[in-house]
């Protein structure tokens, strides 16, 4: 079995234990070392301290069964602020916030846009700005992210 597809067999019952949600798991060459990265969040935003515990459980986990025979470095982190919005669970949490899309075709004569997000299902975004709602198919999307106004 795959290293990556294994860290996740091995954090479904922690994360599913502490209401953590796996956005991603990384493992690859950087530089002159092996990295393996998890990022994770919850609804409200992941802490420190969950990032912590998360970090020492895979740890205790790894080392115990001898999963990754390579010295590698442990990473666990939070997405971001400008994590890219894919899932339905990414946009269901998006929702009332002011979004920036990329599509791959212009809609409406253009591929960029803004708006706050109102509306969503299986195959569309709808977004609102000024006034203006938008229906943008999500397989037109190339990027999605949180507008941030600094």
């Amino acid at each position: 079995m795959e290293i990556v597809d294994r860290v996740r067999e091995i954090l479904e019952v922690y994360l599913k234990e502490h209401d953590i949600e796996l956005v991603d798991v990384v493992f690859r060459r950087e530089g002159s070392g092996l990295v393996l990265r998890i990022i994770a969040d919850t609804a409200n935003g992941i802490t420190v301290s969950e990032c912590t515990g998360l970090n020492r459980f895979l740890s205790e986990v790894l080392d115990r069964e001898d999963i990754i025979q390579d010295r590698y470095t442990l990473e666990v982190s939070s997405p971001g602020l400008d994590r890219p919005i894919k899932t339905d669970k990414d946009f269901e949490r998006s929702m009332g916030k002011q979004l920036e899309l990329t599509t791959f075709a212009a809609i409406d004569g253009r591929k960029t846009h803004e708006g706050v997000l109102v509306g969503m299902d299986k195959d569309n975004v709808v977004i609102e700005c000024r006034g203006i709602s938008t229906v943008i198919p999500r397989k037109e999307i190339a990027l999605a992210r949180l507008k941030i106004d600094f």
